[in-house]
């Protein structure tokens, strides 16, 4: 007799084998990125560095130094990916500097804004949840990187942070509409629970 417990754990342990999960993760992943705003995600984000004060600081004892590293090091893609989807959110907007555009450019641009906010999301989720699954070894494991020069591409996604932030600061000036729309619009995405 197969009770629900048994079929669970020969799930559990045959999941990856099977090409219908993988499926049904992938849309549940598209759908998760599609319908959350960033402040979701960043709520992701801000859980994972939580995580790695506690990894770095109690689990691995740090100092306070190293442990800023550690979680700098861990969550810098994240970060960055998390600023260019605001960047993309504010720009591409459709009250914002494209409401002299006919219907069907202001169509192309909300299907551009509408990717290019899918692919941090769907980055930072997929990060997220490796990390959720394997939670016993991403604590035991240091980053590889830790105490380590910064490489290039952490020198790029420092750039990268730094861009967006000027052009966040900057955004009402430069594309001459007024900061309470810049504000409406960085609320809207930023408020986890405004879907």
């Amino acid at each position: 007799m197969n009770s629900p417990v048994a079929t669970f754990k020969a799930f559990a342990h045959q999941h990856d084998d099977l090409p219908a999960f993988h499926a049904a993760f992938l849309v549940l992943a598209f759908l998760t990125a599609g319908l959350f705003n960033l402040g979701a995600f960043g709520l992701l984000v801000l859980a994972h560095m939580s995580l790695d004060i506690v990894k770095y600081r109690e689990r691995h004892q740090f100092s306070w130094k190293g442990t800023f590293e550690g979680v700098v090091r861990e969550s810098l893609v994240d970060v960055t990916l998390l600023l260019v989807g605001l960047v993309f959110s504010v720009y591409l907007h459709h009250g914002v500097g494209v409401a002299s555009v006919a219907g069907l450019m202001r169509a192309e641009l909300s299907v551009l804004r509408m990717l290019a906010l899918l692919v941090p999301k769907l980055k930072v989720l997929h990060h997220f949840l490796k990390i959720v699954a394997h939670l016993h070894h991403y604590l035991e494991q240091v980053h590889p990187r830790h105490r380590a020069e910064w490489s290039g591409m952490d020198f790029l996604c420092f750039y990268f942070i730094g861009l967006c932030a000027f052009l966040l600061l900057f955004a009402a000036p430069l594309m001459h509409v007024e900061w309470s729309l810049i504000g409406e619009i960085l609320a809207d995405e930023l408020i986890p629970w405004r879907i």
